[in-house]
């Protein structure tokens, strides 16, 4: 029997065992998916394609950090990773509702951010080093969580059948609303705990990103920041996403577009982008290296029919209601559930932080 089972092998889930770890606590990390990271992924270069000097990736999920961010900036000094300013000299290209370009607007408005050298997916890798392989398994998901007399019986499906996996307590490191909708617990839980799972919006999960990379970030040259607004889409909001070397030039943007209105050919919609990109930036756009699309709402491991509704990026908040479920035995951390940095990734690591602190208070206090 496990101390403690962590359930999603997010950056919160990673960090969380990485400090049970580090105190000696007999725990195991385990994932639906078959890779680490959850929301944060990044993207290499595809083959055939030209590599570029130094090893840069290109953000699908998160793509910045903030100075006053405390642990997300302590953390990646600790692993040895660089943190560049997000660039945002030059102007902002923007594209009313008639299609008509203003390339004079004065505006920044990621400036003061950062970005992560390698991608964010550079902390993955580097936190997954810090962690003992034989205590990470992957391809497993959770099915039930059953009250036992000593702590929890978990039952997962894995490519290999069924297993059930004993430990004192579980720590649900994953979006509270896809705990509400894909696992079952026994005893039932009260009405009033599944509903506040269920009304707490998954960060990103109406969201879907473009990147187009191409050989150098042309748009500088022509006194352009690579930040865009558009009133007509398919992308709302456009930045420079290139490597900070300038070894390549990268714009990414968020569809503004619906979810409903995105349900076409994915070929379609790159096409559509790519004119977009054109459009507001010039004849170099419409020829990138290389382009990538993301749909979170597509993504049954983080998207579920509500979060598809979603309208807006939604205000996530504390689950105070469930801070003692079952006498202590299921903790939640994700970054739905941080105070002071509700749905970033600072957020996810201090949800972290918190279990983590809790585990010790109620190690001393039996």
């Amino acid at each position: 029997m496990y101390e403690v089972l962590i359930v999603g092998a997010g950056i919160s889930g990673m960090r969380l065992a990485q400090l049970l770890q580090q105190r000696g606590t007999h725990y195991c990390l385990i994932d639906a998916r078959f890779r680490l990271g959850g929301r944060i992924v990044s993207q290499s270069m595809a083959e055939g394609v030209q590599p570029e000097s130094g090893h840069h990736r290109y953000d699908l999920g998160p793509s910045w950090v903030w100075p006053n961010q405390p642990r997300i900036n302590q953390l990646a000094r600790q692993l040895g990773i660089k943190l560049y300013p997000q660039y945002d000299q030059g102007t902002l290209v923007y594209q009313d509702q008639f299609g008509s370009i203003d390339t004079t607007i004065n505006a920044a408005p990621m400036s003061g951010s950062l970005r992560v050298q390698g991608g964010q997916q550079s902390i993955i890798d580097r936190l997954s080093t810090k962690l003992e392989a034989e205590r990470v398994w992957l391809n497993h998901t959770v099915r039930s969580i059953t009250q036992a007399e000593a702590g929890v019986s978990v039952k997962c499906a894995t490519s290999c059948g069924t297993k059930i996996i004993l430990a004192q307590r579980i720590v649900l490191a994953v979006p509270p609303r896809l705990v509400a909708k894909s696992i079952s617990f026994f005893p039932k839980l009260k009405p009033e705990q599944t509903q506040v799972m269920g009304d707490i919006p998954t960060w990103m999960a109406g969201q879907s990103k473009f990147t187009a990379v191409y050989s150098k970030p042309f748009w500088r040259d022509h006194g352009l920041s690579g930040d865009g607004v558009s009133r007509i889409g398919p992308l709302s909001e456009i930045h420079d996403a290139s490597p900070e070397n300038e070894s390549r030039g990268a714009l990414f943007g968020f569809f503004g577009w619906p979810v409903q209105q995105r349900q076409v050919p994915e070929k379609k919609l790159i096409e559509q982008a790519i004119t977009q990109l054109r459009q507001m930036f010039g004849p170099e756009a419409a020829h990138p290296l290389q382009v990538s699309l993301q749909d979170w709402a597509a993504d049954p491991l983080t998207a579920t029919a509500a979060d598809v509704e979603q309208k807006v990026q939604p205000q996530c908040g504390s689950l105070t209601e469930l801070d003692h479920l079952w006498q202590g035995r299921i903790m939640f951390s994700s970054a739905e559930t941080a105070k002071g940095f509700s749905g970033l990734v600072e957020g996810a690591l201090e949800a972290a932080e918190k279990v983590f602190n809790d585990l010790i208070a109620y190690d001393v206090n039996h």
